[in-house]
């Protein structure tokens, strides 16, 4: 009862209602800082920011900001963030002066044991843990899973030819997206599943469920309108990821590491490849391999290599599930699109198909590498649609300008990935979808940080040749069977997702294909006629 009296009194409740007031003032100082500093951008409210400008989306509405805004604006998400458009100033950022920007913000809760992956390594750990996760992704080594992604196709084309000429078309989504799954616990779990063939397998159900996420989670928006709650959450062990997704998964993973320490399974999949990395020195030039790493980035990163620890091999490995199975999916889905509706690129790319790799045992690693005008496909589907509207970087390493943009400490930088790629300054006619961008002659015309899918600099996607050995095995292999046309159900153009960071179409991408050998009949028939 004296408790209670307390905590009800005047004076009790005066000094509360005092505190909250200082809080929700002196927050609000901090959010005005760029209406303060003359730096245009959506006016903040108390408490909330610019967060309901953000709820809009990622995609167009980033465009239209840049439109009314300009190149640099501030806005206002829990922490205030710098919304840059300007390409000489993220180069700066993610690359020249890259020790300013080394880190990705802290999360305002840990999601334990996510918090030990390498997204959210800071500094010099980060700096040994990426060296020492890098051996699992250079070239050498994934030639090694040729085989793994190869047996993967083969269901991948199993499952369209059962579905050829099924009324209301194809559901892209789902079959690129048991493909994903599929490779996903083949290479990073040495697990084999068949989503589309069995899909109450509790791994598909699981994963399924993963990406149900929203950006208008509630726990999520409560974290970022109020910081301090993620202290509680850190308290009570809360999670955005649903908990039962996180604890099959780590299971999983730590069953399958169990295995390997008793000997009694030994696969060269990625999760082998964490788990002996730190033994292994990487061969001379590895890096210089991928044209998509920067190569100054790469010189910047430490040599030192450190054992992982259970929980780090586990966090990882989770993230690169969610960030491989997502991403792919999407990519995937939008160059089927792509393909469809542009029959005449499709046939070129097709000819390429039929020179370099026209079965099955003659697609490799090394013979993906020498088809440009594939990479130059892929890479044009990407630009026009990227995996993930945009990416930030966090400076904590005090005040810093650039190009005249004083950047204090604590403040992020956002770059609004599908806005930079569809910018009219940056590429001609940008919503043109035009493979030729890529070849050999323009490469050299495009600047260096006006491609982003996988970011750029040291804090580049370390998966970056496995998302484009996945995708190019993917099209490759369709294309060897079949013809990719629209149906009445093609969405042209597709509706992008706005619900997340992630922009594949809520209601996916329909297409038809036709077998290439009843193809080549029709127009036999054709021309006898």
């Amino acid at each position: 009862m004296a408790v209670y009296e307390l905590l009800t009194n005047s004076t009790t409740l005066a000094l509360v209602g005092s505190l909250v007031a200082i809080y929700i003032a002196t927050d609000f100082w901090k959010k005005l800082y760029f209406v303060r500093n003359g730096i245009p951008g959506p006016i903040p409210l108390p408490v909330i920011g610019t967060l309901f400008s953000f709820l809009k989306g990622q995609t167009s509405d980033m465009i239209a900001k840049r439109e009314k805004y300009g190149k640099v604006y501030g806005l206002s998400l829990g922490k205030n963030l710098f919304c840059i458009h300007d390409l000489d100033m993220l180069q700066e950022i993610m690359i020249s002066k890259f020790s300013s920007f080394p880190n990705h913000a802290e999360a305002p809760f840990k999601d334990r044991p996510l918090d030990a992956a390498v997204s959210n390594a800071r500094d010099a750990h980060w700096k040994a843990v990426r060296s020492t996760l890098s051996p699992a992704f250079t070239a050498s080594k994934l030639k090694q899973i040729n085989n793994l992604i190869n047996e993967c196709c083969d269901r991948l084309l199993k499952n369209f030819e059962e579905q050829q000429g099924k009324e209301g078309g194809i559901q892209c989504k789902d079959l690129f997206g048991s493909y994903s799954m599929e490779v996903v616990a083949s290479v990073f779990f040495g697990i084999q599943v068949d989503s589309q063939g069995n899909p109450d397998d509790p791994f598909v159900k699981h994963a399924k469920d993963a990406f149900s996420f929203s950006i208008y989670n509630l726990k999520l928006i409560l974290v970022l309108l109020v910081p301090g709650v993620g202290k509680l959450y850190d308290l009570f062990d809360v999670s955005i990821t649903n908990p039962k997704i996180k604890k099959f998964f780590l299971g999983v993973i730590a069953k399958a590491l169990e295995l390997r320490d008793k000997g009694e399974v030994k696969r060269m999949d990625i999760l082998q490849l964490m788990a002996d990395s730190h033994r292994v020195e990487s061969t001379e030039n590895e890096e210089a391999e991928d044209s998509l790493i920067d190569q100054g980035a790469v010189a910047s990163l430490s040599e030192k290599k450190v054992a992982l620890s259970t929980d780090e091999i586990m966090a990882n490995a989770f993230i690169f599930f969610l960030a491989g199975y997502e991403t792919t999916n999407s990519a995937l889905c939008f160059t089927a699109y792509l393909l469809a509706t542009n029959p005449e690129k499709q046939d070129q790319l097709f000819e390429e198909v039929k020179m370099f790799a026209p079965s099955r045992e003659e697609l490799t690693y090394e013979v993906l590498s020498q088809m440009e005008y594939l990479d130059c496909f892929v890479r044009e589907s990407l630009r026009l649609y990227p995996p993930a509207a945009g990416l930030e970087r966090y400076n904590d390493k005090g005040d810093i300008i650039i190009k005249d943009l004083l950047i204090p400490e604590g403040f992020q930088v956002y770059v609004p990935v599908y806005a930079i790629h569809h910018d009219p300054e940056i590429w001609d006619n940008p919503e043109e979808f035009r493979p030729e961008r890529f070849n050999k002659e323009n490469r050299s015309k495009i600047h260096p940080v006006s491609w982003l899918p996988f970011g750029d600099g040291p804090r580049a996607c370390l998966g970056v040749r496995l998302a484009m050995m996945e995708i190019k095995f993917a099209v490759v292999r369709l294309l060897q069977e079949f013809k990719i046309e629209t149906c009445p159900e093609t969405e042209i153009p597709p509706v992008l997702n706005k619900a997340t960071a992630f922009i594949c179409p809520p209601n996916g991408v329909k297409v038809q294909v036709v077998s290439r050998e009843n193809d080549n009949g029709k127009r036999a028939e054709e021309a006898k006629t």
